[in-house]
């Protein structure tokens, strides 16, 4: 342990701090990682996501995109869900059957809504709260008629359906019964930091988003923690996203030879010029008029 302790703390060496310098085939396959990863992180991402069968659309095309791009669940009405049972039941994906229409209904129709559906298959419930009941406040009433439908449906996964035009004080005040009766999901539409009441839940309750339908809003959502994002346009926001991972790739750089160049004897030149300019300027010797002599004596002697 002494040993790994100091290897960790050990400074940086001067090669370190450089950097490192991978060959190609490391590099190729560094960015192969890299791409590979990327591919998870959005395979991951639609995994907490659920696609939506219209009432005009194909439920054999949508539940097979939901497959191919590994979608958690099926949003489906229960007309819609009575058309593809059989379908749908061949399929290994969650169906989530929307339960109680707008919501305007008898807490014992939706509770026999939540029994025969469970009946038929359906894994997960959506339920829409009563907006009368909302809209004078009455959470004693709401509380009575989700714990009706909560035994209706017994182990089945129970989502609350709230619009938001209601201001965020009763959103936030709906996430909190939620997570005191247990229910796992509250359900709301897209709108601009509706990822906030996540911050408002608890007792494993989760929050899911309807709606989104751009890639750059349901990477926000994803991105905030949100537990299930629910769009109609999820083959396309997977299909715009997997395209970023074409940019990942290794591209080798072109190599480019260097000439040296060539070495000129600049010492042997210089040494040449200087020589030829001590020629230029010495005067030239004249033996009969350029001599030296001393006088020694009485004797005058040429040197």
């Amino acid at each position: 342990m002494e040993m790994e302790n100091k290897t960790n703390n050990a400074a940086p060496t001067k090669e370190n701090a450089k950097g490192l310098t991978l060959s190609p085939a490391d590099a190729e396959e560094y960015y192969a990682y890299k791409k590979q990863k990327k591919i998870a992180e959005i395979m991951s991402a639609l995994a907490r996501s659920e696609g939506v069968i219209g009432a005009r659309e194909d439920a054999q095309r949508v539940t097979e995109r939901a497959l191919r791009i590994h979608q958690a669940a099926v949003r489906v009405t229960p007309i819609g869900f009575l058309q593809a049972r059989e379908f749908l039941s061949r399929g290994k994906i969650k169906v989530d059957c929307l339960i109680g229409g707008n919501g305007e209904t008898f807490p014992k129709v939706k509770a026999y809504e939540s029994r025969l559906a469970r009946k038929f298959g359906a894994e997960e419930l959506t339920v829409a709260v009563t907006p009368s009941w909302l809209d004078i406040c009455r959470y004693g009433d709401i509380k009575r008629e989700l714990k009706m439908i909560k035994h209706a449906a017994k182990k089945t996964c129970i989502k609350v359906w709230v619009d938001k035009r209601y201001p965020y004080t009763t959103l936030a005040r709906m996430a909190r019964i939620c997570g005191e009766l247990g229910i796992q999901y509250i359900s709301v539409p897209y709108f601009v930091g509706c990822e906030k009441l996540r911050f408002d839940l608890f007792g494993g309750c989760q929050l899911e988003i309807v709606g989104v339908d751009t890639l750059a809003d349901f990477k926000k959502m994803t991105g905030a923690g949100v537990g299930r994002i629910v769009t109609s346009r999820g083959f396309e926001i997977y299909s715009e996203w997997i395209k970023e991972t074409e940019a990942i790739k290794y591209v080798p750089q072109p190599t480019v030879e260097k000439k040296e160049p060539e070495k000129q004897p600049e010492k042997q030149e210089k040494k040449e010029n200087a020589v030829e300019k001590k020629e230029e300027t010495a005067p030239k010797k004249n033996p009969e008029t350029d001599y030296r002599c001393r006088l020694e004596g009485t004797e005058l002697k040429f040197l």
